[in-house]
């Protein structure tokens, strides 16, 4: 029984020791502020997420500067899951504020940003997004998920951002992971 207990307490101790060489100010649930979204899948390899200018809706593209294609990049302010605001906001380059990013609760469509009132209009879900370690989820009743794909578009290395509530297999398009990466977080 002595044995028991001193084998406990030496457990306790080593938990101890290595859990106090975990580096101080890291969080792997931390905000991203002034972030790029990039997408990871079988065609994207750590793409920027842009904005189409002639939609509101997002895209997965090698050149989020495509001007061609109408698009813009974006930066985004993303809450932690341990946060109280999952809401992801947008801003151009300039400064201005793009608005927020909206998801439709359907089976397969595309990913937007709009102000918040213009969302409630669209019956878009908008509050939910936030980072999970490097990568956003979206909380659907305290479940988190990923349902992020890219489907192909009629413009060479352009892909619409998709969100597939099921998470089935669709045409011309495969699973994206968006992760955020910023100077600060």
């Amino acid at each position: 029984m002595k044995f028991l207990t001193v084998l406990s307490l030496l457990s306790y101790q080593l938990s101890l020791a290595a859990a106090s060489t975990i580096p101080t100010g890291l969080s792997k649930r931390a905000a991203q502020y002034n972030a790029t979204l990039l997408a990871y899948g079988t065609s994207t390899d750590a793409w920027p997420v842009a904005y189409g200018l002639d939609d509101a809706k997002l895209y997965v593209t090698a050149n989020p500067n495509d001007t061609t294609a109408n698009l813009v990049p974006l930066t985004w302010d993303i809450a932690a899951i341990t946060g109280r605001n999952w809401i992801a906001n947008a801003t151009f380059s300039n400064g201005t504020e793009a608005g927020s990013m909206y998801i439709m609760q359907q089976d397969f469509d595309a990913v937007g940003v709009s102000p918040i009132a213009n969302i409630a209009n669209v019956n878009g879900s908008v509050s939910g997004f936030a980072m999970f370690a490097s990568q956003l989820v979206y909380n659907n009743n305290s479940t988190l998920e990923s349902q992020f794909w890219a489907q192909s578009t009629d413009t060479d290395d352009v892909y619409a951002l998709m969100w597939n509530t099921e998470g089935e297999l669709q045409n011309n398009s495969f699973p994206v992971t968006i992760k955020a990466t910023s100077d600060s977080s």
